[in-house]
């Protein structure tokens, strides 16, 4: 059992925009410059700053990964993915279909759903492997107050897992979400070291049901206006005497079909919000070190949509203020001058092409601003570590050396944060 003290650990966040603002736009600009490469690099540079802004009793976290292992982890990758592919594609070709088909809509439907589901099932497996090797490495190259992080080699046990809690979920209709998000998250907490001192994931999956209620409500009105939208085409044309009822009844059903639409998509927020919380105040680390993080659905959306609303408002501005300088420039320059866009003037084509490049840098650099810094900042300062006391009795662990990195999850492009 727990033994409680007074002994809290404060979790906090002292990031820098301005600081953050400069290296979104150097990175990013690299990046673009180098047709991509530098992306390793860059992610690199990010992870290093957003670490050490997240502080713990007033010590920063230092991420100490490196570009360069970043991307030999990225070319091994490809090379299996070939041969993983190429293996599967042999055998698809004993059953005349291919990988790489494209699927013509006014064909046969049959074969491009086998093809779709074919292609699924193939991939999923990497996919969720990917998912937990790259955490693993994140993990590996992390430290606090010189105590390193890490977590077992178990991607494939979690691939094989993963898929079976999906299959799982989908076949219940969703029912059985709760059941799927502890038990994955059990077998990764279980599997994850701060030096010697183990995580543990505690507790019981249906604790997760309370979570689920926003899901269920709006998918229940969903239900019900769709309901009455399909019984009122049944049995009537919206004409005659009770023409007037049946279109306030189709109003009703269509406001019911938007609202629960809105509010089920709501619910997976508020969903993974409070699952969280759950999950966090039931995982311990080594003996009576434990945690808690109250997180608020309403500030999360929040900032999704002011942070979205600003981004859409600023990002075409600048770019079309940047674009169109540039292009007055380019004009007095290119005067003249071919940039194969036809009539075109070859100072506004070069304009149109910086802006659009402008945009997507603006875009990224906004995006780091405005809603992952907010995002991150607000986790931090709902986080609390119990008995932090214990931490430094905590010795280092052996290192956990992956040349690999997090190569198959950029191969797969299945999105593995900063």
């Amino acid at each position: 059992m727990i033994e409680e003290n007074t002994d809290i650990g404060s979790v906090g966040f002292n990031g820098n925009t301005p600081q953050l603002r400069s290296l979104a736009v150097v990175t990013t600009l690299l990046t673009l410059v180098t047709l991509g490469i530098y992306r390793f690099w860059a992610r690199t540079r990010l992870r290093r700053y957003f670490w050490s802004a997240v502080t713990l009793d007033g010590h920063g976290f230092e991420y100490t990964g490196k570009g360069i292992e970043k991307l030999i982890g990225f070319l091994i990758a490809v090379a299996v993915l070939a041969i993983y592919l190429g293996t599967f594609q042999v055998a698809f070709s004993f059953a005349g279909m291919s990988l790489f088909e494209a699927v013509d809509s006014d064909g046969d439907q049959i074969r491009g759903v086998l093809l779709t589901y074919a292609t699924f099932l193939f991939l999923a497996p990497l996919i969720f492997y990917a998912q937990y090797r790259a955490r693993r490495y994140m993990l590996s190259r992390t430290k606090w107050k010189g105590i390193r992080f890490g977590a077992d080699q178990a991607a494939w046990g979690y691939a094989i897992r993963a898929i079976g809690h999906w299959m799982l979920t989908f076949l219940t209709l969703g029912i059985l979400l709760p059941r799927q998000t502890f038990y994955l998250e059990k077998y990764k907490a279980d599997r994850t070291w701060f030096g010697t001192a183990q995580f543990v994931q505690e507790g019981r999956w249906q604790s997760l049901y309370p979570a689920m209620k926003h899901i269920i409500m709006g998918f229940a009105i969903t239900v019900i206006g769709g309901a009455m939208m399909s019984m009122l085409f049944w049995t009537g044309s919206l004409e005659g005497d009770t023409a007037g009822i049946d279109i306030a009844i189709a109003v009703l059903a269509g406001s019911m079909i938007f609202i629960g639409t809105v509010w089920f998509y709501i619910g997976f927020a508020y969903y993974n919000v409070h699952s969280h919380r759950i999950l966090t105040r039931n995982k311990t680390l080594g003996s009576n070190i434990h945690f808690t993080s109250e997180p608020r659905t309403a500030r999360i959306i929040g900032i999704y949509l002011l942070g979205g609303l600003i981004i859409s408002l600023l990002a075409p501005i600048i770019a079309g203020l940047i674009g169109g300088i540039l292009g007055v420039l380019s004009s007095q320059i290119l005067s003249g001058v071919d940039v194969g866009l036809g009539e075109t003037p070859a100072g506004v084509g070069v304009g149109i092409v910086l802006g659009y490049i402008t945009l997507f840098v603006v875009l990224a650099v906004l995006s780091l601003i405005f809603i992952k810094q907010p995002i991150i900042e607000h986790f931090a300062q709902v986080t609390t570590v119990h008995n932090a006391e214990e931490l430094d009795e905590i010795e280092q662990r052996e290192g956990d050396q992956m040349i690999e990195a997090e190569g198959f999850a950029d191969a797969l492009d299945v999105g593995t944060g900063f």
